[in-house]
């Protein structure tokens, strides 16, 4: 018992929760989107982190970083014109060595190659005299006895403070692993960061005479994105068990002369700090160069420096960079800002972003922020978008979108931090769309459903509206005024019999009869409810409100009377051509308004669009009325009230089979215009007075004109006779004097 009580109080709290999540409206589909796109944003795949890139981009080309003024990094470049008076790459050494001197002596604090110098120079008299063929003997032995170019420039090198670039490579075959024990260690703060640094088989040095004059070496590789652009520079990576720092990082530790220190904690490495300043990094010990535009300005032409024509003030104080922007040479990059660029560029940013800490920063936790941002966006649409409409969620989603890239701007621009929210926006407008989608395509089969549905038992303009209007559609019950029609075939049992070895015909017949009948209804705006074998059962003003619902129905009723003697005339003509005996098709109709409920009624297995009601009842009830009045169409007093200019005799006061209250009904004998014909005016006026006379009890007086109604329309013969019947009761019996005139009708 307890667990019964359990399972149904959990089943009270999971049904609306079902309704809410799952309920149709898109929110299925709209979650398994949902779903898989923060399945992918956990993933992470290039593209998508490419997709993420472009937006941040977007973010440096807007606003790139302002450089410091007077700029604290200076490039030596081997340019176009240098090659075209110096020769083509690569120069002599004693080239070089005249760079690193003329720049000394101008004041740089330290010079960095971003190149390496693998192999010995073969522009050196020592290997000249070895790879010219030909020489004289004593002509080598005189150029082997010059000095080497390498050597003097690692001379030069002593003499000043250079950092050479050295290449980690993933491909063991080809590096040499020159200078790798020379490189210092650092020092670490926190837990070992080798494990998180990306990690390399081997790395390419430069020979022993230079590495060993030089005052450090750093990595000149640079990491590239899917799409091919500069955004992150490790500022160190692994080489076995050692750390091998960036060329901009080392240079900073010589110009310093402080060691390295890397910040490390559970999750990974937190940033490097040098000379007292902390550089922030992810947890690979990666950073994000934040650009400034491309300024030649700060670009010298390496023919200047070797010839010693520089400035002095360019190159003062300066930290400088050695590399090339020659085009032949290759070392052309891409950056956010641009295309190509040299790639000592990008040494030269990340160099300004450490001195002047302007450099991006994208913590790692961000992602899983980013992640929230498009559950909770993802979630809220899901549930709000069919619950309060598509035009208010816009608003939402426009606002949301709105907040979150003027947010993500602002925490750019004033703080340098990257945070992605066009994934968020960009899912949660894909979900949005799914569910306004959704909520069309029910709208669609909706309309489909509900023109089908009603398409057999509604006029086409109704069905029309009613589709364009699903919500016109109350399911499952509404109160509502209403009018409602029987219609039924007098003495069909007769009828039938003599369709008895005919079964199919009987089929036809009351096909023939149903069609014109229904055609009628629905012309008029009306609803079939039902077919009930010879029976129409009709209602108007649902499911679409109809204002004149009353007189639409009058309308239909009296249109059938005179298409049923066409049928007629029809079934007649189609009998004597066959020798068949004719019977005729004779209808009575009951009308009655009233309020009921109306709408999807039956049980969870089968339901139809139908009514319950008293006024539904009473309808019925003055059909069976009709063939004892001997009038074909018969009101109920609320009808009758609805349609007063129509043509209408009051017929009794009664109270049918049934029911204690008793109410007023009327024949029906034509519309606005029938009522205006002075023979209908003379018939209204002979009722009146007859049941006048007949309610006072005045017998005389009501036989007489009972008479004249007779004379006067022969249509109310069997109307009189009915009456002429009562008063002979009534004279042998006559009525209490509590008698208020009703009738009680005893049949159906």
């Amino acid at each position: 018992m307890a667990y019964k009580a359990l399972s149904q109080v959990i089943g009270r709290i999971i049904r609306p929760l079902r309704r809410i999540f799952f309920a149709g409206s898109g929110r299925f589909s709209a979650i398994l989107i949902l779903s898989a796109a923060l399945l992918l944003q956990i993933y992470d795949p290039p593209f998508l982190a490419n997709f993420r890139d472009r937006v941040f981009d977007f973010y440096q080309q807007s606003l790139p970083r302002e450089a410091a003024a007077p700029r604290p990094v200076a490039v030596i470049d081997i340019d176009e014109n240098s090659l075209l008076n110096l020769g083509q790459w690569p120069w002599p050494r004693s080239y070089l060595a005249n760079l690193v001197s003329n720049a000394t002596e101008k004041g740089a604090l330290v010079i960095g190659f971003d190149m390496l110098f693998a192999e010995a120079d073969r522009l050196s008299p020592d290997k000249m005299a070895s790879n010219i063929v030909g020489l004289p003997d004593d002509v080598k032995r005189q150029l082997s006895t010059l000095p080497s170019f390498d050597k003097i420039f690692a001379q030069e090198m002593a003499n000043s403070r250079v950092v050479l670039g050295i290449s980690v490579t993933p491909d063991s075959d080809g590096a040499n692993n020159y200078g790798l024990d020379r490189i210092p260690s650092f020092a670490a703060l926190g837990q070992d960061p080798k494990p998180y640094l990306n990690k390399f088989p081997a790395l390419i040095g430069n020979i022993d005479v230079l590495d060993e004059a030089a005052a450090g070496r750093g990595m000149v590789s640079l990491d590239q994105d899917f799409d091919g652009i500069v955004r992150r520079v490790p500022l160190a990576n692994r080489v076995g068990d050692k750390i091998i720092p960036t060329l901009a990082l080392d240079m900073l530790r010589v110009a310093t002369g402080r060691n390295v220190v890397v910040l490390t904690n559970e999750n990974g490495i937190v940033g490097f700090k040098v000379a007292g300043s902390m550089v922030p990094t992810d947890t690979n010990g990666r950073i994000w160069i934040k650009y400034s535009e491309f300024d030649p300005d700060i670009y010298i032409s390496a023919l200047d420096v070797i010839n010693g024509t520089v400035a002095t003030e360019k190159l003062a104080g300066k930290l400088v960079l050695v590399g090339t922007s020659a085009t032949g040479l290759k070392d052309l990059r891409a950056s956010p800002l641009t295309s190509n660029l040299p790639g000592v560029e990008m040494h030269m940013q990340l160099l300004e972003n450490i001195l002047t800490q302007s450099y991006l920063f994208r913590p790692d936790f961000i992602a899983l922020f980013e992640w929230l941002g498009t559950v909770l966006t993802g979630l809220t649409l899901i549930v709000l978008v069919p619950i309060v409409g598509a035009r208010t969620t816009m608003g939402l989603l426009v606002f949301v979108g709105t907040v979150a890239i003027t947010s993500s701007a602002y925490i750019f621009i004033f703080h340098s931090v990257l945070i992605d929210v066009s994934y968020t926006v960009t899912v949660s407008t894909l979900v949005y769309i799914t569910l306004v989608y959704s909520i069309y395509m029910s709208t669609e089969q909706e309309r489909t459903r509900i023109r089908t549905a009603f398409a057999h038992y509604l006029s086409p303009e109704l069905v029309k509206r009613l589709s364009a209007s699903p919500d016109s559609l109350v399911l499952g019950g509404e109160e509502k005024e209403m009018t409602f029609m029987f219609c039924d075939i007098r003495e069909f049992t007769v009828i039938s019999e003599g369709y008895k070895h005919d079964p199919k015909g009987l089929t036809h017949l009351i096909n023939r009869f149903l069609t014109p009948m229904t055609g009628l209804i629905l012309e008029h705006n009306g609803t079939i409810d039902k077919y009930m074998g010879d029976s129409i059962m009709a209602f108007w003003n649902a499911p679409l409100d109809n204002p004149q619902h009353a007189k639409d129905a009058a309308d239909a009723a009296i249109e059938m009377i005179p298409r049923l003697n066409t049928l007629n005339a029809e079934l007649e003509s189609e009998a004597a051509q066959e020798n068949r005996i004719f019977k005729q098709l004779r209808v009575g109709i009951g009308l009655n308004t009233g309020t009921c409920i109306v709408g999807n009624l039956g049980s969870e297995q089968r339901f139809d669009y139908s009514v319950l009601g008293d006024p539904v009842n009473l309808a019925s009830r003055l059909e069976g009325q009709t063939k004892e009045y001997g009038f074909s169409i018969i009101l109920g007093d609320s009808t009758a009230v609805s349609v007063p200019d129509y043509a209408l005799i009051e017929l009794d006061l009664i109270a049918v089979k049934g029911k204690q209250d008793a109410t007023k009904i009327y024949g029906l004998l034509g519309n606005a215009n029938h009522a205006l014909m002075p023979e209908f005016v003379e018939t209204k006026r002979l009722v009146i007075d007859f049941l006048k006379l007949y309610r006072n009890r005045e017998w005389d007086g009501a036989c007489e004109t009972a008479d004249a109604l007779k004379f006067h329309d022969r249509h109310l013969v069997k109307f009189v006779d009915l009456y002429l019947d009562r008063i002979a009761a009534f004279r042998e019996t006559p009525p209490p004097d509590s008698w208020d005139g009703v009738f009680r009708a005893e049949r159906k």
